[in-house]
């Protein structure tokens, strides 16, 4: 399996394990409705961007936006389409944000790194 396929699968399972750790450990249905969500679980989603863009530094941002798409799908296949949907897509989309720097800044670092150690 090509090295950006693996990525994907890190980057989806990884924002799953989260949003299902803080629930869990919450007692909250929705992990966002945690304060651990926010204190351990998205500097845990930006860490795994960061590390995913440094060695598949090639568009990044998707590296931000995949934990979070999965966490999104994973919300929709538990608790189905509920009124508040198209707020959740907005929200989704602001919480991706510091993940989707976190992987600029990993991209950067990776490019970094690269060049200086070409021959």
């Amino acid at each position: 399996m090509k090295r950006e396929a693996w990525c994907y699968v890190a980057a989806l399972v990884s924002g799953i394990a989260v949003w299902i750790a803080a629930s869990a450990a919450s007692g909250r249905e929705e992990a966002w409705d945690s304060a651990l969500y926010f204190s351990a679980g998205m500097p845990a989603i930006c860490a795994v961007s960061m590390v995913l863009a440094f060695f598949a530094p090639v568009r990044s941002w998707r590296w931000g936006l995949t934990p979070l798409a999965g966490q999104f799908l994973w919300m929709l296949l538990n608790q189905g389409v509920g009124n508040l949907l198209p707020l959740g897509v907005v929200a989704f989309g602001l919480f991706s944000v510091p993940a989707i720097l976190a992987a600029r800044a990993g991209a950067f670092l990776g490019n970094k790194w690269a060049r200086s150690n070409e021959p």
